[in-house]
């Protein structure tokens, strides 16, 4: 076997490790946390409160179907040699406008959050009630929508494709429209919520170091747990973009299949670090904020409290 070959064949045992572990590992803690984010921030009333909920919510849903839908299909085909995209049609078609479409989603929706923290931080009154849950809901719907609508074309011009006598593929029909797929996965993965994200960042946290002089509040905790949460989207998305605007420049490139092999696994390992991100949103809360912790365990331990069970004092009449 020759030294390339050799290399080819490390590499891709390295992609069914990665496949085998960290995915793996991304889908159990990824599907936990999102759902966990969804119950607590839909039935604590502390942390329910501010229409912030709804954005963490829609987040953690497109969240859910992002992680889901994109590592499901690799990790089946890891343990079962079954390759559910290359296998349906459907599933081709509709796994992969749904999971561009909720990554784009569920970023966007932090960037609302990012938003939402910004304005509890200012000092008027009318500023910090600009959205109201009525606002926050048409935003989300409003956003879904427009994702859906941009990535619908996936849905008609992905197609299974026959490469060779032995091999069926689901990939793109029309190279343009994969172009355009790859610059709406820049602008609506990457470019907005980078910039947006570390705009709203800096905001935040110059009027978090104002507002801690004046009060301390649930608010203010909050408000720590979420720019955590944006420091790790910006500190993975910033790799994720480079890589795809890679993509686009080298796209028409003349390139070795080890040269491939080495841009492929690259390419899973970001895009792995980013899904991961974009899954612990609850863990981060939970193990950072003592405030958040608290009010957990307070709706805990009130959800299943024992009231006890007792038999009311009745009066006896004692003949005189």
């Amino acid at each position: 076997m020759s030294s390339s070959a050799a290399t080819i064949a490390y590499l891709l045992n390295v992609t069914d490790l990665l496949y085998k572990t960290f995915a793996l590992f991304i889908i159990i803690v990824g599907t936990i946390g999102n759902l966990c984010n969804c119950f607590v921030f839909l039935r604590i009333p502390s942390l329910n409160k501010h229409p912030n909920a709804l954005f963490v919510i829609s987040s953690s849903i497109g969240s859910l179907l992002f992680i889901n839908i994109g590592l499901i299909s690799g990790v089946i085909q890891i343990f079962s040699g079954i390759n559910l995209l290359n296998e349906s049609l459907f599933w081709c078609k509709i796994s992969t406008w749904l999971y561009y479409s909720a990554g784009c989603f569920s970023f966007m929706c932090n960037c609302f959050t990012a938003f939402g923290q910004f304005l509890i931080t200012l000092p008027k009154q009318k500023w910090q009630r600009l959205i109201t849950r009525i606002r926050a809901k048409l935003m989300i719907i409003f956003t879904l929508i427009i994702w859906l609508l941009i990535f619908l074309p996936f849905v008609i011009f992905y197609k299974l494709i026959q490469t060779s006598s032995t091999t069926i593929v689901c990939t793109m029909s029309v190279p343009i429209i994969n172009v355009y797929g790859l610059c709406w996965i820049l602008i609506g993965y990457y470019f907005l919520p980078i910039v947006l994200i570390l705009i709203l960042f800096c905001l935040t946290w110059y009027n978090l170091k104002q507002l801690l002089r004046r009060r301390h509040s649930l608010e203010t905790a909050i408000t720590r747990m979420m720019l955590i949460q944006m420091s790790l989207i910006l500190i993975s998305g910033i790799p994720a973009s480079l890589c795809v605007v890679y993509a686009l420049i080298t796209r028409y490139y003349y390139k070795t299949n080890v040269r491939l092999a080495y841009e492929s696994i690259i390419l899973l390992a970001v895009i792995l670090f980013t899904l991961f991100t974009n899954g612990i949103s609850f863990w981060v809360y939970l193990f950072v904020s003592k405030t958040f912790r608290k009010h957990l365990k307070n709706f805990i331990l009130i959800e299943h409290r024992i009231i006890p069970f007792f038999i009311p004092a009745t009066r006896i009449n004692v003949p005189h």
